[in-house]
C-alpha cells in the first residue's frame, strides 16, 4: 500500500530571555512521512516495542472474512449515526479528547494547576499511544477493509500504512485510562465515548473488530504507565504546614481566609522536562517597602484607577477562573484551533499536544517552587484600601503562573506555527500583562514569569527536534 508523506512546515525563532538579553534561538520542526512517528522519542514507554500487538486474525481466514461480513452488515442497517461519524472523524482523536477533558475541567472547576498535570498526562499517554500504534503498523502491513473488499464503502479516512492497530482505539484506550483515573466519578462516560469510536470506526469501514482490539490494547498499557506514573508524582502528598505572618508576606484572604493555599507542594511534583522544580528558580522580588517595590505598588493603583474598557477586557478574557477551561485549557484551546486550522494529522497534532502539555506543566510546577519559597504577598494584601479588579487567588503572588505558563505556551506553539509566532508572542505578553489589569500581580511577578516559561518552552521545542521528526 502506498503512503502518503505529509510534509507541513513548521518553524520559528525562539525569543528566551535571560540575563535581561533576549537570545534568537532558530529551530524548525518538521512533520515526517507516515512511517516518522515510529522513530519518535517516547514520554513513557522505554521503547514502543515493549506494548507491540500482533494481529490477532490473519487476512484471508475464516474468522477475517466474518469480521468482514459484520461490517457490512452495520453498514447495511447505518449502525452508527452519520453525525456521530462526522464527530468522531472530523477532527483528529488528540483534540476530541482534550476537548472531552475540558469539558471535565469545566464541569467539576478544577484547579489550574491540577489541569496542567492532567493535561500532561493525558497527552503524553496519546502521543507514546500514536508511537506504540505507528511501531505495530510497520510490523503488520494490512489494508483497510473497504480497500480489501468491495462490499465496503469507507466513511472516513483510514489510518495511513496499515488498518492493523486502530490508531484511533489507542488514543482512545489511553485516554479513558488517563482520565478515568482522574475524574474517577465519570469513568462510565469516558468508556462509553471509546466504545461510540470503536463502533464509529467499524461502520466506516476502516477497521477490523481485530484491528480496533489490537489498537485498544496498546492503549490500555500505555494508559496504565501514564497512571503509574501519576501515582508516583507527588501530587497526591497532603500539605500539613501553616503560613506564618511576616512583613510583606502572603496570607490568605477574602474569601479565602479559612482555606488552604492551592496546591502548596506543586512545586515538589515531578517534572517531564526539567530536573525539579526549582531548577529555574528566579532571583528573590523586589524587597517589602524598598524603592522597586514603592514603584510597582504605586503603579498597580495608578493602572487600577485609571482602566480603559479595553483593559477591563483582556483582564476578564485572561482571567480563566473556576468553571472555565483555565489558563492552561485556554492555551490548549488555541492549539486545538491552530491545529485543525492547518489540518495537522492525528500523529503531528499529538506530538504538538504532548510538548505544549509537558511545557505547561512544568511552567506550572517552577513557578509554584517559586511561589511558595518566596510566599510574596499580593497587592489586595499589602496596599492599604486596595481592591482587585478580578478575584485574587489563593496562592502567593511571584511570580504569576499565567505569565510563566503563557511564556511556555507561546514558544511551543510559535514553533509548531511560525507564520503566527508574533501573534502568539503578543498574546502571551497580553495574558502576562491582565494580571495587572486585573490588580493581582505586580509587574515583576509578569515579566520574571514570562521569562521562566519561555525557558521552559525553549526545552520542550529542543526536546520535539530530537525526537526523529526533523528532517
Amino acid at each position: 500500500m502506498t503512503t502518503r508523506a505529509r510534509l507541513v512546515p513548521l518553524g520559528l525563532v525562539i525569543l528566551l530571555a535571560t540575563g535581561g538579553a533576549l537570545i534568537a534561538t532558530n529551530v524548525v520542526v518538521r512533520t515526517g512521512r507516515a512511517e516518522a512517528p515510529a522513530g519518535w522519542q517516547p514520554l513513557l514507554l522505554s521503547h514502543p516495542s515493549e506494548v507491540r500487538a500482533a494481529p490477532r486474525v490473519a487476512v484471508g481466514s475464516a474468522e477475517d472474512l466474518r469480521e468482514l461480513d459484520e461490517i457490512v452488515a452495520r453498514q447495511a442497517r447505518s449502525a452508527v449515526p452519520a453525525e456521530r461519524i462526522a464527530y468522531w472523524t472530523g477532527s483528529t482523536s488528540p483534540a476530541r479528547w482534550n476537548e472531552i477533558l475540558l469539558q471535565a475541567v469545566r464541569e467539576a472547576r478544577t484547579n489550574p494547576v491540577r489541569v496542567s498535570r492532567t493535561l500532561a498526562l493525558l497527552n503524553a499517554a496519546m502521543y507514546d499511544a500514536i508511537i506504540a500504534a505507528c511501531d505495530a503498523k510497520l510490523a503488520h502491513r494490512r489494508s483497510a477493509p473497504a480497500e480489501r473488499d468491495s462490499r465496503i464503502r469507507l466513511l472516513a479516512p483510514p489510518d495511513e500504512l496499515s488498518s492493523h492497530a486502530s490508531v484511533d482505539a489507542a488514543i482512545a484506550a489511553a485516554a479513558v485510562a488517563v482520565l478515568g483515573a482522574i475524574y474517577p466519578d465519570r469513568a462510565s462516560e469516558f468508556e462509553r465515548q471509546a466504545e461510540e469510536l470503536i463502533q464509529v470506526r467499524l461502520a466506516a469501514g476502516t477497521h477490523t473488530a481485530s484491528d480496533l482490539a489490537a489498537g485498544t490494547e496498546i492503549g490500555q498499557k500505555v494508559g496504565a504507565m501514564a497512571v503509574a506514573r501519576a501515582g508516583g508524582d507527588n501530587a497526591g502528598v497532603v500539605w500539613q504546614g501553616e503560613i506564618a505572618a511576616q512583613p510583606g508576606g502572603w496570607m490568605p484572604a477574602r474569601p479565602f481566609l479559612n482555606d488552604q493555599p492551592t496546591e502548596p507542594l506543586a512545586g515538589t511534583w515531578r517534572t517531564w522536562l526539567l530536573r525539579n522544580g526549582s531548577d529555574l528558580r528566579p532571583g528573590p522580588p523586589p524587597a517589602y517597602l524598598s524603592p522597586e517595590w514603592q514603584a510597582e505598588a504605586d503603579e498597580v493603583v495608578r493602572v487600577n484607577q485609571r482602566l480603559t474598557d479595553d483593559q477591563v477586557r483582556i483582564a476578564r478574557f485572561w482571567a480563566d477562573g473556576a468553571g472555565t477551561d483555565t489558563p492552561p485549557g485556554h492555551w490548549m484551546r488555541i492549539a486545538i484551533e491552530l491545529s485543525g486550522r492547518d489540518r495537522l494529522s492525528s500523529a503531528d497534532a499529538a506530538r504538538l499536544f504532548a510538548h505544549l502539555a509537558i511545557a505547561q506543566a512544568d511552567a506550572f510546577i517552577a513557578c509554584w517552587d517559586a511561589k511558595f519559597a518566596y510566599l510574596s504577598g499580593r497587592p489586595a494584601g499589602l496596599i492599604p484600601g486596595f481592591a482587585s479588579t478580578i478575584i485574587t487567588p489563593n496562592f502567593p503572588s511571584y511570580i504569576s503562573g499565567h505569565a510563566t505558563l503563557s511564556g511556555a505556551s507561546s514558544v511551543v506553539l510559535a514553533a509548531f506555527f511560525p507564520s503566527d509566532a508574533a501573534w502568539l508572542t503578543k498574546q502571551a505578553e497580553e495574558a502576562a500583562l491582565s494580571r495587572l489589569y486585573g490588580g493581582i500581580h505586580w509587574r515583576s511577578d509578569n515579566e520574571v514569569g514570562l521569562q521562566v516559561g519561555r525557558q521552559i518552552g525553549v526545552l520542550a521545542v529542543a526536546r520535539a527536534a530530537g525526537d526523529g521528526a526533523l528532517r
